[in-house]
């Protein structure tokens, strides 16, 4: 069989290569690529065993290249951007920024409370400040219906994590009472008078103590 035949089946090879990469195919594609290039060594082989031990240099060499260049470039596909739920020309740190709907910037949220919607296996739907959000939970699932508190938030994930009843009840206590609600101590009517206000003619001085 012809030599070019070989190098016909390698060039489909990193052409199956890179589509592995860019479509969805669970993994269909990437078995094709394998196929194809052991096809492509055996004709290769077939013909010489030079021609085989060159063609297999040649595979050992550019298909990690070509592994390296699609993994840079994969990020700003349209199906990397989809995976990694970025706009296009978006970086890390302008995804960390994003904000909801209402204008309140993902880091706020540190710190507040709200209830798992579905189960978090490890990724789920919560409610927090009566919005629904995807989050993560950190090292354990979270059934639905168990209150949560959001823990962090990275790259725009929210990462969230289980509290007991008793948490939650001492964060909203701490809530209700916390300095900016309280109201300043009222000072007794006598501080709040100018000296000058006293009328020190009234007062009997005969009456004090000898």
């Amino acid at each position: 069989m012809p030599l070019y035949y070989a190098y016909g089946l390698l060039l489909l090879f990193y052409i199956l290569l890179v589509l592995e990469f860019m479509i969805p195919t669970g993994g269909l594609v990437g078995i094709a690529a394998v196929v194809t290039i052991i096809s492509a060594l055996a004709v290769a082989f077939a013909h010489s065993m030079t021609a085989g031990f060159t063609l297999l240099i040649i595979v050992a060499i550019t298909t990690p290249l070509i592994f390296v260049a699609v993994i840079r470039v994969w990020p700003h596909t349209p199906i990397g951007r989809r995976i990694l739920n970025r706009r296009p020309g978006e970086m890390n740190e302008g995804r960390a920024k994003r904000t909801l709907a209402n204008g309140t910037p993902l880091d706020d949220l540190v710190g507040h409370i709200g209830i798992a919607k579905t189960h978090l296996l490890p990724s789920g739907l919560v409610k927090v400040d009566d919005v629904r959000l995807d989050a993560v939970s950190l090292g354990m699932p979270i059934d639905a219906g168990q209150s949560i508190i959001v823990t962090k938030v990275e790259a725009g994930k929210i990462y969230v994590r289980p509290i007991s009843e008793a948490e939650r009840a001492a964060a909203e206590q701490a809530d209700a009472v916390s300095p900016e609600t309280s109201e300043p101590p009222v000072s007794p009517p006598s501080l709040e008078n100018p000296p000058e206000s006293f009328d020190f003619d009234t007062l009997d001085l005969d009456s004090s103590p000898n």
